[in-house]
């Protein structure tokens, strides 16, 4: 199984829109994919299931949206911290928009980390996920 991880560090998680595009996008082009999400404000059990949901994946792409730089991880950094367990199996860290703490965070990633806004290049990299 491959996990598509998307990671929403944002003011308020009823200002974000539900529907998340890059999700159902990975999710639909292979079978084997599963998409999930979780934000900073999420509880911490669904940070337990998201961990869970690491444990079982063979490969990872982890997508982080964020609309504010100074913003504390909150939950997210629980899932963060698992991720550095697991690095072999993160095929890419992508971070769209500002976030300090995020940043900092990916960045222990090193070549499986960039940073890009673009959608289309952003869906460029969640096909070559899927594809490979």
């Amino acid at each position: 199984m491959r996990l598509f991880l998307q990671i929403n560090i944002g003011n308020d998680w009823k200002d974000t829109a539900y529907i998340k595009p890059y999700l159902s996008f990975a999710s639909s082009l292979a079978d084997d994919i599963v998409g999930t999400d979780l934000d900073s404000q999420s509880d911490a059990y669904i940070a337990e299931l998201v961990s869970k949901l690491i444990n079982e994946a063979d490969k990872i792409f982890v997508f982080v949206q964020c609309d504010n730089p100074m913003l504390p991880l909150g939950t997210a950094l629980t899932v963060f911290n698992h991720l550095l367990k697991l690095k072999d199996k993160v095929h890419l860290a992508l971070l769209a928009g500002e976030n300090v703490m995020a940043e900092k965070v990916l960045g222990t990633f090193q070549d499986n980390f960039k940073k890009q806004e673009d959608e289309e290049l952003i869906k460029k990299l969640i096909k070559q996920f899927a594809y490979q």
